[in-house]
């Protein structure tokens, strides 16, 4: 089970393309903060809670997040259930505290930015103008340095496309060996921003190949990802997001929604599935995880429907105001992926990487077929 609970809707920053709206001052009070963990104790029947720290900037709230580790270990040792943290966070405000803090209870960390310093300059500034990128490099690296396994996301918006492969190449020469880069679906994907992703993504690809030819194991992300589901013919049932059902978010009011994604300005009835005072409304999110787990038929007739995440209800929402409607730019995006990711696999595949091969490699698996 995974409760996100979402600390306060404000941020130090204001990245261009953040999903989660309007910034304001509205913190979780530790009474909400705790029932949340109390229902994700009660929901978690496999003997485990994951409690993600989420936002807005969840480490601006850090005596918070402190009060909630402590209750959440005592509650889980009482139910018997044990505990893990994580925390998504922009890597701006990493002191001795906050560091001792995920250190001491071993949190998955999960780091925003998108690259290189002419990426992060084009998209996560402070909400004064300055560049953000200095600091976050600095708070990065410290991590990596006490042995966090730092899984870093980078956002590919039309403002830093062009940039996505030198941002790769610089974030592992920073480290970093778990990378995602996750496109911004409602940026403006115009004809030229196309094309200038288009020309990333094979760069990319490339720099890709070069690296693990040179013996450098890395985990990137979507194309790691697109790879496996070649091998495995498709998404399985536990790669599936788990919206709504062993994964719930809180906002600060106690509402819930199906994913943190969702959150938003905690204003949107059509996505929350309940609150704390009334419990989950299970006939609203099963309604919804029906529909967005269901493909529409222009989907399900497509060879690569197997290896799409048409399933994802939060992007679909982002883009179609619909979990179960996938728009044209994510279609176009999962084809892009797919299409690479089966362009690195032939070539490294043909030419038995070992790096490669140690990564992917299922002996009974044919090579990848590029497609049409």
């Amino acid at each position: 089970m995974k409760v996100t609970l979402f600390l306060n809707h404000r941020c130090n920053l204001r990245c261009t393309y953040c999903y989660t709206g309007r910034k304001f001052h509205k913190a979780m009070p530790l009474d909400v903060a705790r029932r949340a963990v109390d229902f994700g104790i009660a929901e978690a029947d496999r003997g485990f809670l994951l409690l993600s720290f989420f936002g807005g900037e969840p480490t601006l709230e850090t005596e918070l997040m402190e009060q909630v580790v402590a209750y959440a270990l005592e509650a889980g040792k009482h139910a018997r259930k044990r505990l893990f943290f994580s925390l998504a966070t922009n890597g701006t405000v990493l002191d001795d505290r906050r560091l001792r803090l995920v250190k001491d209870h071993a949190f998955q960390v999960q780091v925003s930015l998108d690259g290189c310093p002419a990426a992060q300059d084009a998209t996560r500034r402070y909400r004064n103008g300055r560049s953000s990128y200095a600091r976050v490099e600095q708070n990065l690296r410290r991590l990596l340095s006490e042995g966090f396994q730092v899984r870093v996301i980078s956002v590919i918006d039309p403002a830093n496309a062009a940039w996505v492969g030198q941002s790769f190449d610089h974030l592992m020469d920073l480290g970093v060996r778990q990378i995602h880069f996750s496109p911004n679906y409602t940026g403006a994907w115009d004809d030229a921003a196309c094309a200038t992703f288009e020309a990333a993504l094979r760069d990319l690809g490339d720099r890709y190949m070069a690296r693990l030819r040179a013996g450098q194991d890395v985990r990137l992300d979507p194309l790691n990802g697109k790879v496996v589901t070649h091998l495995a013919q498709g998404y399985k049932e536990k790669n599936l997001c788990q919206f709504g059902q062993k994964e719930i978010a809180f906002a600060p009011s106690g509402r819930i929604y199906p994913c943190d994604r969702l959150v938003g300005e905690d204003n949107n009835d059509d996505v929350c599935i309940g609150d704390l005072e009334h419990g989950l409304d299970e006939a609203r999110r099963d309604a919804m995880v029906r529909a967005k787990n269901t493909p529409d038929p222009e989907c399900a007739a497509c060879e690569l429907q197997p290896r799409c995440m048409h399933w994802c209800g939060c992007a679909n929402y982002e883009t179609t105001h619909n979990v179960a409607q996938v728009s044209p730019i994510i279609c176009w995006f999962e084809r892009s992926f797919i299409a690479e990711a089966d362009r690195v696999a032939n070539t490294l595949y043909a030419e038995k990487d070992p790096t490669f091969l140690r990564r992917f490699y299922i002996p009974e698996a044919a090579p990848v077929r590029p497609q049409s």
